[in-house]
């Protein structure tokens, strides 16, 4: 009697089986695998965006500069120049990652009394990776 009674208790006993725990517990460890991915992904991502974002701000500011001097000013006769702090951090102080450098076009390019120039910024982190900005000058007569 004892051993039906036990028998009809244990068959109608709720909860989980092995099976039952161990698909609850591959789901739940596919599931944080799948977020730690993402998570790395994600951090690349900014990290990627941060870069770019740099870069761009050190192109603008090479291009303001530029843009303000005097005109007929040296540096912006038709040439190639490298900046002397490279390679750059990302506030234009020396000793970072990024290298900046500008073309300043020839004479009357692209019109009559204007000069190209165009700024190049590069850096690597798992490649290369380079932004590129361009504007006019004027030149300190016309023609140039």
């Amino acid at each position: 009697m004892c051993s039906a009674r036990r028998r009809s208790a244990r068959h109608g006993a709720r909860g989980f089986s092995l099976l039952e725990a161990v698909a609850a517990t591959s789901f739940l460890a596919l599931a944080l695998m799948a977020f730690a991915a993402n998570t790395i992904s994600l951090t690349h991502n900014e990290k990627s965006a941060d870069s770019t974002s740099a870069a761009h701000a050190l192109a603008q500011e090479k291009l303001e500069q530029l843009r303000s001097m005097q005109l007929g000013a040296a540096a912006l006769n038709p040439g190639i120049y490298i900046d002397p702090a490279n390679p750059l951090k990302a506030d234009g102080t020396a000793g970072g990652t990024f290298t900046r450098r500008w073309v300043v076009s020839g004479n009357d390019s692209p019109a009559s009394g204007l000069r190209t120039v165009t700024v190049t910024v590069s850096w690597q982190d798992t490649r290369l990776h380079t932004t590129t900005l361009a504007s006019y000058v004027r030149c300190s007569a016309i023609p140039c």
